[in-house]
């Protein structure tokens, strides 16, 4: 191991619930790290399948990997909000239990911080397709564009590593908040002027929704948790003015140009992911356009009862 490494310790973080089909696998991933952490802290919401004694027993039979397990009923927020206090390293990384780590994942991450001297490295991701479907989804999900660079990329929770004293200043993550948690993080972060790092070799690869509805649904929660964040993205503003676009061209009987423009959009669709999706390039139109229509039914059913809660 590079004697660089030891510059800092390194606590990492997990929340899991009913993760026994994939606990294993995430398990070995980490146990295969180039480098590890001084303690990899998890984090159980009282699974009902055999998360928790699966975690248990790997635990016993890798007792070098100093594997703190905790069960505690929260959401993920206040998951890891916990598992910090419990940290004794002066740095936390956190990942996602539902996705497997590449073998220099945490290695990269530490290198990076070592370099730049940053209090916040995000890590970078990949989807873990097994089906055609699969693949066309996960460019809805992950920052994969080809220009993604350390100016236009916001780490997540999925691929992270923060001081933990930064970390307890902000006061962690808001609790409240049971998705879209880490971005209102780095929002805050941002805000201060607090710069961070982009390891892009950093990789965690995520396990995308099996099927069509379980990619809507996943779309409707992510969009319904930005509204009850208090987070507007520039993106979802666009897709409010593409469609308003499309509602006055027919409205104003000017059919022929709505459906040139509709199409052109189509294509768009095509054009912007097919090099993330090169086998899967005809899902595309149907997932640009459901996710549309999900993203503004979910914000407008997350506004209208944030405001009627307000009242």
């Amino acid at each position: 191991m590079p004697s660089d490494y030891k510059k800092i310790e390194v606590s990492l973080i997990a929340t899991v619930f009913n993760e026994a089909d994939s606990i294993l696998d995430f398990l070995e991933s980490y146990k295969a790290q180039e480098i590890l952490a001084q303690e990899l802290i998890i984090v159980d919401a009282f699974s009902s399948d055999q998360t928790y004694e699966l975690i248990k027993k790997f635990s016993a039979q890798n007792q070098n990997l100093n594997i703190k397990l905790f069960r505690k009923v929260s959401n993920r927020s206040q998951a890891r909000n916990f598992a910090a206090t419990k940290a004794s390293a002066s740095y936390l990384a956190f990942t996602d239990a539902g996705c497997l780590l590449d073998r220099f994942w945490l290695a990269k991450l530490v290198q990076e911080q070592i370099k730049t001297k940053k209090r916040v490295v995000g890590g970078h991701f990949r989807g873990l397709a097994k089906s055609r479907l699969q693949e066309a989804i996960v460019p809805y999900f992950l920052q994969l564009n080809k220009k993604v660079n350390e100016q236009n990329f916001v780490p997540t929770t999925r691929s992270l590593l923060i001081e933990k004293k930064l970390w307890l200043e902000l006061g962690g993550l808001n609790e409240s908040l049971v998705l879209s948690e880490d971005y209102e993080l780095m929002l805050r972060i941002k805000k201060q002027k607090i710069a961070w790092a982009f390891a892009n070799q950093a990789i965690v690869y995520w396990l995308p929704p099996a099927n069509f509805l379980a990619f809507l649904k996943k779309i409707a929660n992510f969009a319904s948790s930005d509204i009850e964040a208090g987070i507007i993205r520039p993106k979802v503003i666009l897709i409010f003015l593409r469609y308003l676009f499309f509602l006055f061209l027919i409205l104003s009987l000017k059919s022929i140009f709505f459906l040139v423009f509709f199409i052109f959009y189509l294509l768009w669709s095509i054009y912007k992911n097919q090099h993330n999706a090169p086998k899967a390039w005809f899902y595309l139109p149907l997932l640009q356009v459901s996710s549309d229509l999900m993203i503004m039914g979910a914000s407008l059913w997350a506004g209208s009862k944030f405001k009627s809660r307000a009242f």
